[in-house]
């Protein structure tokens, strides 16, 4: 595979998995109680470039990682969708709301910048693990991390990585329009009812790191 068809390749697969577009409605969600839009959208840009680091370390380590801790990447999958089958409860009672507020809150006083960066912890489980990174996109970054080790593609890989990424911060920064035409009910209701999405997602994950792990025993256990 030359340097092109790799890139369009690599960038067709990640950009699918990440779901950019896709997943404006969740990042709306982790940050309606953000009042200032000076910190949303600062957070919007710190955002990229922890998904980027982060993707960075599952294409080159990501498996070798899993397989130190002797789980597969199906393993990881039923996880994320047990974490995304809580927190999608919490959102439909509306708990999950409650405690994104009292966590913003906390970072009142604090720079925009520093607002961001503190409210990044709050929200790695679950938007950033597993709505952007799940299962699906290490598995994807894995095989063309490895592609672009042995077929000598390492900056294409990474320049992939990178315009994802902004194309994420792009569509985040976008949602602010968004969130003004919702305002604060509107937000709420679309945090309940994206959480029944978020219950169906979480039990189709589960259903397809199921499958995966049966498909794996057959297999192995085949005469």
């Amino acid at each position: 595979m030359d340097q092109a068809s790799f890139f369009v390749a690599f960038f067709a697969a990640l950009f699918a998995i990440t779901n950019p577009l896709g997943n404006i409605p969740f990042y709306l969600m982790y940050t309606a109680n953000i009042e200032s839009p000076r910190t949303r959208q600062a957070f919007a840009i710190l955002l990229g470039p922890v998904i980027f680091a982060i993707l960075v370390l599952c294409m080159f380590f990501g498996s070798a990682v899993l397989s130190f801790f002797g789980i597969s990447v199906p393993a990881f999958e039923i996880a994320g969708a047990i974490l995304l089958l809580v927190i999608s409860l919490s959102m439909v009672s509306g708990t999950r709301t409650e405690q994104v507020h009292a966590t913003t809150s906390s970072t009142k006083g604090l720079t925009p910048w520093r607002a961001a960066e503190a409210y990044i912890p709050a929200i790695l489980v679950p938007l950033i693990f597993p709505i952007y990174i799940g299962g699906g996109t290490i598995t994807v970054a894995t095989i063309y991390g490895n592609e672009a080790l042995t077929g000598g593609h390492f900056a294409a890989a990474i320049a992939v990585v990178a315009f994802v990424c902004i194309l994420i911060i792009l569509c985040n920064l976008a949602s602010d329009v968004i969130a003004r035409i919702l305002g604060r009910q509107g937000l709420e209701i679309v945090v309940r009812v994206f959480g029944i999405v978020l219950l169906g997602l979480s039990v189709q994950m589960f259903a397809d790191g199921a499958s995966q792990m049966a498909a794996a025993f057959l297999q192995t256990h085949s005469l």
